[in-house]
């Protein structure tokens, strides 16, 4: 990977701008043609616009989320696998989503390339696996 920002850097980065709701200052970590799959919609969204579009949705859908990251599990140098949980309440008040949260994420030259959201930690482990075979 070039350059000096290491993946757990840029994504400890990215996951503190989501936080405080300043993703936007956070968009030159993020490769201009960067894709986010969301499994549990089947949604894929592209780019710097997509990755807005995701976040407009996902705060149009929830009342409130909490998202926590537990683990990050350093695969390569290029790529990470990241578990937590979220927890989520409708406009009602109601919980309505509450599992385990389970990403790769995929970096090049200390930019994110790519997040696939996966259902284990283990699914996840073995698609990093695959990712780094077929970057080998």
């Amino acid at each position: 990977m070039g350059g000096s920002r290491s993946s757990r850097a840029v994504f400890g980065r990215l996951w503190e701008a989501y936080g405080h709701g300043r993703l936007d200052d956070a968009l030159h970590l993020i490769d201009p043609d960067c894709t986010l799959h969301v499994s549990v919609t089947d949604r894929i969204y592209r780019g710097h616009d997509g990755v807005r579009a995701g976040m407009v949705e996902f705060h149009k859908a929830w009342k409130s989320a909490t998202l926590t990251s537990d683990e990050i599990i350093e695969i390569d140098s290029q790529t990470i696998v990241v578990t937590g949980h979220v927890t989520a309440f409708d406009h009602s008040g109601h919980r309505v989503y509450d599992a385990p949260l389970v990403w790769m994420a995929l970096f090049s030259d200390g930019l994110l390339l790519g997040v696939t959201s996966y259902s284990s930690r283990a699914d996840a482990l073995v698609a990093a696996a695959e990712a780094q075979a077929q970057a080998d």
